[in-house]
């Protein structure tokens, strides 16, 4: 009777972590999508800043904004997601998601007005380009996804501290409107922390290399090498971990 309930629990953690990876999956793919027009989106801004004001630093981050729309296709190709031919068109200044389209049209419209505008413009942009990817770190279970947006998130760090700098050059004290202020100034600082790092691929069932998750626990039960989720101190993310 023992063995045919750790049978079950063992074949209810494997259920459950399938569901999980499911979920992890289908989140990263709407991140994906999402970041390539994010990125792509960065890229048209300050294309179009350069072309507007001519000043040398749009030139430089459009060139990287421009690396990291083509990091982001490879990752989501690399990790299964259909890319929608809308999105490969890479047509300038247009955008599948409605709601980066209006970003972009609102940035265009506010960088047009003064060099000053256009950089406050590229500070907002790059707080939420670091917003954003800190989430997808956070969030994801993929380690290449994480890889990528680490990469991403500390170019993002790079930019906004340059942009930051230039509107110093300008008489412009520049305040975050994105992320919360103790935030922005670690950014700036170089001491930010990113939630999510060195942790493993998940919560319970999902953590690699644990080796005491409810799964492994109820297997090693099974063969007489433990005590299942019941097991005592150190047991680590058992069944009953919850996501933080």
């Amino acid at each position: 009777m023992k063995k045919m309930l750790l049978a079950l629990l063992f074949l209810n953690c494997l259920f459950a972590q399938g569901l999980i990876a499911q979920d992890l999956a289908a989140a990263d793919e709407k991140t994906a999508l999402y970041m390539i027009e994010e990125e792509k989106m960065a890229r048209d801004v300050y294309d179009a800043f350069e072309a507007k004001w001519g000043a040398t630093i749009f030139n430089h981050i459009s060139e990287a904004e421009g690396r990291h729309y083509e990091r982001m296709l490879a990752l989501a190709r690399s990790i299964g997601v259909k890319v929608p031919d809308a999105i490969e068109k890479n047509d300038a200044g247009r955008f599948m998601n409605e709601e980066l389209q209006a970003m972009y049209d609102a940035f265009i419209t506010s960088g047009n007005q003064s060099l000053a505008a256009a950089l406050q413009v590229g500070g907002v942009l790059e707080e939420t380009n670091y917003r954003d990817l800190s989430a997808g770190i956070e969030a994801t279970g993929n380690e290449e996804v994480r890889a990528t947006f680490t990469q991403l998130l500390n170019a993002s760090a790079n930019h906004l501290r340059a942009f930051n700098r230039n509107l110093a050059t300008e008489g412009v004290s520049y305040r975050p409107t994105v992320l919360p202020q103790e935030d922005f100034d670690a950014v700036i600082a170089g001491t930010a922390q990113v939630k999510g790092q060195g942790r493993g691929k998940g919560q319970g069932c999902q953590e690699q290399g644990a080796g005491k998750g409810c799964c492994q626990k109820a297997a090693a039960a099974e063969h007489g090498k433990g005590a299942g989720c019941q097991g005592g101190k150190g047991q680590g993310k058992g069944c009953k971990a919850k996501s933080k």
